[in-house]
C-alpha cells in the first residue's frame, strides 16, 4: 500500500511542485476544523490558492494562513469552522 507521504514524494518528483509549501485539503480540514466541502468551495471561488494534480487538490499554506487571518477578523458568524 502506498502511503500519503510516498504519493507526495512522487508528486514532487513528477511535477516540480514544492510540496513543503502545500497541504492536502484533508490535512487543512483536520487542522482548521473546516469542513472539506467548504474548503473545496473556497478553493473554487479563488479565495484560497491551490493546485490540482490529477484528482488531488493541494492548498497553498501561506494562502490558507492569510484566509484564516482574514476570516478571523470578520464579525460574520457564517465564517469559521463548525
Amino acid at each position: 500500500m502506498i502511503s500519503f507521504n510516498d504519493s507526495i514524494s512522487h508528486l514532487e518528483n513528477s511535477t516540480g511542485i514544492l510540496v513543503e509549501k502545500y497541504t492536502s485539503v484533508q490535512a487543512a480540514a483536520d487542522v482548521t476544523g473546516y469542513n472539506i466541502q467548504n474548503l473545496w468551495r473556497v478553493l473554487r471561488s479563488g479565495a484560497l490558492e491551490g493546485v490540482k494534480t490529477g484528482q488531488m487538490w493541494l492548498i497553498d499554506m501561506e494562502s490558507l494562513e492569510a484566509y484564516l487571518e482574514n476570516v478571523g477578523s470578520t464579525s460574520d458568524r457564517r465564517c469559521g469552522p463548525r
